[in-house]
C-alpha cells in the first residue's frame, strides 16, 4: 500500500480488537475521523500523537485515548439514579478489562491479537460489502502492534457536555506500532 498513516491504522486496529473481544458493537464504536454521527453510548478510539522511532520512520509511539461519552439523563419513570452511572462504569470497566493482564507475556499477547484484529480489516468475508471494507482497509495487511501498555494517567475524566446530560470517562494507552516485513512503498 502507498500510505502510512500510523495513528488511523492504530486508531483502527484497536476499533477491530474491543469488537472482536466483544466488548464493543460495530454501530457504537468510532474512530476520530468517523463521520457517521455518533449514537449514545458511544466508544471514539482516538490517537492523537504519533513520535516515529527514527527521523522519517513509519514505526513509533502512538498516544492513545479510548474516548467513553455516555448520557447522564434517566428515564422519567426511573427512580434509580444510579442506573446510568452503573452502565457507564461497566462500559469503561469492559474497555480496560480488554487490555488488563497481570504479565510481560500477556502484553504481548494483548499486542499480537491487536495486530491480528487490525490485519482482519484487510480481508474480505466474500461479500460486495466485504470486498469495500478490505479495499478502504488495505493498508492494514502490514500493520504491526509491537507492544500497548496504560498511559500515565490511565482514566481521565473528560469535559461533560455543556447542559450536563453526557459523561466523559477516557481510558488513556501508549503503543508502539510498526509496519511487518513487507514491501512498504
Amino acid at each position: 500500500m502507498a500510505y502510512n498513516n500510523p495513528t488511523s491504522k492504530l486508531e483502527r486496529a484497536i476499533r477491530a480488537y474491543l469488537i472482536a473481544q466483544g466488548k464493543a458493537e460495530p454501530e457504537n464504536i468510532y474512530i476520530a475521523n468517523d463521520s457517521r454521527t455518533r449514537a449514545l453510548p458511544a466508544r471514539t478510539v482516538i490517537a492523537p500523537a504519533f513520535n516515529p522511532r527514527y527521523g522519517h520512520s513509519s514505526e513509533g509511539e502512538c498516544s492513545l485515548a479510548i474516548q467513553h461519552v455516555f448520557s447522564a439523563a434517566i428515564d422519567t419513570p426511573e427512580t434509580n439514579f444510579s442506573t446510568q452511572r452503573v452502565l457507564m462504569d461497566k462500559m469503561v470497566g469492559d474497555t480496560i478489562d480488554s487490555f488488563a493482564c497481570g504479565d510481560r507475556q500477556s502484553l504481548n499477547r494483548v499486542a499480537d491479537a491487536i495486530t491480528a484484529a487490525g490485519r482482519a480489516l484487510a480481508t474480505s468475508d466474500g461479500s460486495e460489502q466485504g470486498d469495500i471494507d478490505a479495499a478502504d482497509n488495505a493498508d492494514m495487511v502490514n500493520f504491526r502492534c509491537d507492544w500497548i501498555k496504560f498511559a500515565h494517567p490511565m482514566l481521565t475524566r473528560g469535559r461533560a457536555s455543556e447542559d450536563g446530560t453526557n459523561w466523559v470517562e477516557v481510558v488513556n494507552l501508549t503503543a508502539f506500532v510498526s509496519n511487518a516485513d513487507t514491501d512498504n512503498t
